[in-house]
């Protein structure tokens, strides 16, 4: 083999590791998130710069989930995961982060105290509801965190993902004035619901959650008997139940009032049309 051959060889290899460190640059941030809203929110600031995905799918429950060997051993894969509060972290966010150190995990429930990251397990067992995500204004919160740890995991396209949350937080804004004006028409300020998942929403727009359910347990026949005689006293016609839950109590008092069950789903993925559709519900429940 002459020079001339040598030279170009070493000229194409030498090319061949140049373009190395620019393909891993473009390959997307890896994240796993707890729930669908989450990748909602994350797909929309990340863009085609991020691949998601999700612990808890369509149909199971945040608080009975366990995740299985399959994609716990995808996680040794992904460089951030954003826990939110929902029940499963309590117990696996710690195990998750033993298992994979290097795993990146940015907190998003919007009441967590700053600097302890490690103390997952500790404070949500204070957290009744963790649905922080039914307000818009809280979900701009939850943008801002994902937004700040994107920036930092790949600072070269800060201005992207910065573009894109501002984009989200008008969608947002927008959002939060649709759902004013649609609840300004409800008759009634309360709603009844079997788990207590929209607290959140409630505060938000001055409702009043009326929850069959208490931390996790079905009522007994005295709690159960003042539930329906406050709904009564409400003139509660819908008892709003998530596909995650059991419905046999829900439909009980349902009919003891005289009233219908609707599906209402936090956990749905298009996060701003379920919303509008939630707060629809609400409002056409009170009439």
């Amino acid at each position: 083999m002459n020079h001339s051959v040598k030279y170009i060889l070493f000229l194409v290899f030498f090319f061949i590791l140049t373009l190395i460190p620019k393909v891993s640059l473009a390959e997307p941030i890896s994240v796993f998130v707890s729930i669908v809203p989450e990748k909602y929110f994350v797909e929309r600031i990340g863009g085609e710069q991020v691949k998601v995905e999700v612990m808890v799918k369509p149909g199971e429950s945040p608080a009975t989930f366990n995740p299985n060997p399959k994609k716990m051993s995808r996680l040794g894969n992904a460089k951030l995961y954003f826990p939110i509060g929902v029940p499963f972290e309590k117990i696996w966010i710690s195990r998750i982060q033993a298992i994979q150190p290097n795993l990146k995990i940015v907190p998003l429930n919007i009441n967590y105290p700053k600097g302890k990251s490690l103390d997952i397990e500790n404070h949500l067992n204070e957290e009744e509801d963790a649905h922080t995500w039914t307000s818009p204004q809280f979900a701009k919160k939850i943008a801002l965190s994902i937004e700040a740890a994107l920036s930092k995991e790949k600072p070269e396209k800060k201005s992207i993902f910065q573009q894109n949350y501002n984009a989200l937080i008008q969608d947002l804004d927008n959002l939060d004035q649709e759902i004013h004006d649609i609840l300004a028409k409800r008759k009634n300020n309360s709603f009844m619901v079997f788990h207590p998942a929209w607290s959140y929403f409630a505060q938000a727009y001055g409702l009043n959650q009326i929850s069959i359910e208490k931390k996790g347990k079905e009522p007994g026949p005295r709690s159960l008997m003042k539930i329906i005689e406050k709904g009564k006293n409400l003139k509660i016609k819908v008892i709003f139940v998530q596909k995650q839950f059991g419905l046999s109590i829900a439909q009980k008092v349902a009919k003891m009032l005289g009233a219908t069950v609707q599906e209402l789903d936090p956990l749905a993925e298009n996060y701003l049309e379920n919303m509008r559709q939630t707060a629809i519900a609400i409002a056409g429940a009170s009439h």
